[in-house]
């Protein structure tokens, strides 16, 4: 198996670890075994747990650049986490509100590719605030974001709705929990897996018809 494989397993690991039951909680051979990989490979590949959540944090973000990558990994400088993630939310943002995004299907796209992209960023922020209190804040001013642009979304072209804000929420809200919280922190996540993009598109659907 190559590094790169193992690095793979690793953040799927770590990442759904980090979730349930917790960063603090979460020992580095409990992240080995489930990678299905020695914890000397861990120890090999980063410095410290420290190191391999900000590893999730950065793969979880946007490039446009190939990153060579010198091991072990060290903790990333908190000022390029914060600016990395402050981009990835403009990019987001900006694909939210350019001319591409007019109908609401368009809508519901670009809503649910970025919360299967985020969606284990954001719950390893919830489940964990203290972890990273500047990212945790970045996420909570990112979600009143999204509820603003899609409530502006929904009163330009839905202008018979009622209160289009609160609709935007629980459009939010609802993507955000099929993308992410029913898969990884549900008493039901273990019975979907291999079902999440049917159970995606049920969603999709049912959001289609309520509002065509």
């Amino acid at each position: 198996m190559t590094d790169e494989e193992k690095l793979q397993r690793i953040y799927t690991a770590a990442s759904e670890l980090f979730i349930q039951p917790g960063y603090h909680e979460t020992q580095m051979q409990m992240i080995a075994q489930r990678a299905q990989v020695a914890v000397g490979t861990l120890y090999r590949l980063f410095t410290s747990k420290a190191a391999l959540l900000d590893y999730v944090f950065l793969t979880t973000l946007p490039t446009t650049k190939e990153v060579r990558l010198t091991y072990p990994l060290a903790p990333v400088d908190l000022r390029e986490l914060v600016n990395r993630t402050q981009a990835a939310y403009a990019d987001w943002n900006h694909q939210l509100t350019q001319r591409s995004v007019v109908s609401f299907t368009d809508l519901l796209t670009a809503l649910f590719t970025a919360f299967k992209r985020y969606g284990q960023y954001f719950l390893i922020l919830e489940h964990n605030p203290q972890v990273n209190p500047a990212l945790a804040a970045l996420y909570r001013q990112q979600r009143q974001t999204l509820y603003q642009q899609v409530g502006s979304f929904l009163q330009r072209t839905r202008p018979q709705l009622n209160d289009p804000q609160r609709n935007a929420e629980v459009i939010v809200d609802l993507i955000f929990w099929w993308c992410a919280h029913k898969r990884y922190d549900s008493f039901e996540s273990d019975m979907l897996h291999g079902e999440d993009d049917h159970m995606i598109t049920i969603v999709r659907e049912m959001l289609q018809r309520s509002y065509e």
